[in-house]
C-alpha cells in the first residue's frame, strides 16, 4: 500500500518535513515554493534540524506555516516541474492537447499540489503570507519569539525570475490560462480548498 508521507518521496518531498530544535517549541513546516528555500537556511542559523512532524510526533509544537497564492504558486511550480524534468522540450511546438493535459491533471509533484497537504494535522500554527512582506513578517515573527535577527535584509534565494529557464516555462503557461477561462477554473477548482484556508486564517502582520 502507498504510504502517503512518501507519495512525493520520489521527487524528493516527504509530507511532514519540517525543522526544529529540542530547545524550542516551535517548528517551521516546509511547504515547496513558499520561500522555503530562503527560510531554511535562516533556521539553521540557530541550530535548527531536520524532522517529521508526523513519524517524530511533534504536533504539539507551534508550527510556523507559509502560504502562498495558489495561482502565483501554482505557476513557479509548474515551471520548477517543467525545468526539472522537462527542460528541454521545444516550447515553441507545444500544442494545445499539451495545455489541455497540463490543466486537466494541475498537480505533478510537490511543487505543485495543494498546500493544505503539508499541514494535515497541525494543532496550533502562526501562518505567513508569502508576499513582498515575507522577509520583515519572518524577521519580526523570529524576534518576538526571543531570535534577535536581521533577516529583513537577506537576499531572496532561488527566484524563479531571477532564473531564465525556469521563468520562460512560467510565462508560457500564465499566457495559457489567461488566455483561456476554462483553464482559469480548472486551477481555481482544485485548489478551492487552499483559498478556503487562505480566506479563513489570520496572517501574522497583518
Amino acid at each position: 500500500m502507498q504510504n502517503f508521507l512518501e507519495y512525493y518521496k520520489i521527487k524528493g518531498h516527504v509530507f511532514g518535513e519540517c525543522m526544529s530544535s529540542p530547545n524550542t517549541d516551535l517548528m517551521y513546516v516546509n511547504i515547496p515554493k513558499n520561500a522555503s528555500s530562503w527560510t531554511k537556511p535562516n533556521l539553521k542559523d540557530w541550530g535548527w534540524e531536520f524532522y517529521n512532524y508526523h513519524t517524530d510526533n511533534l504536533y504539539d509544537k507551534h508550527a510556523l506555516v507559509v502560504l502562498r497564492d495558489p495561482v502565483e504558486r501554482w505557476l513557479s511550480g509548474i515551471a520548477e516541474y517543467m525545468y526539472l524534468y522537462h527542460g528541454n522540450i521545444d516550447v515553441a511546438h507545444l500544442s494545445k492537447p499539451f495545455f489541455d493535459l497540463v490543466f486537466e491533471k494541475v498537480s505533478f509533484d510537490d511543487h505543485t499540489d495543494l498546500q493544505i497537504l503539508f499541514i494535515e494535522g497541525l494543532k496550533k500554527c502562526t501562518f505567513l503570507l508569502c508576499n513582498e512582506n515575507y522577509k520583515l513578517n519572518f524577521s519580526n515573527f523570529l524576534k518576538d519569539n526571543g531570535f534577535d535577527n536581521s533577516y529583513q535584509n537577506y537576499e531572496n534565494q532561488h527566484v524563479t525570475a531571477l532564473d531564465s529557464g525556469r521563468q520562460k516555462f512560467k510565462d508560457i503557461f500564465r499566457l495559457a490560462m489567461n488566455s483561456n477561462k476554462s483553464y482559469q477554473q480548472k486551477i481555481k477548482w482544485y485548489f478551492q480548498k487552499d483559498y478556503e484556508l487562505i480566506n479563513s486564517v489570520k496572517f501574522y502582520g497583518d
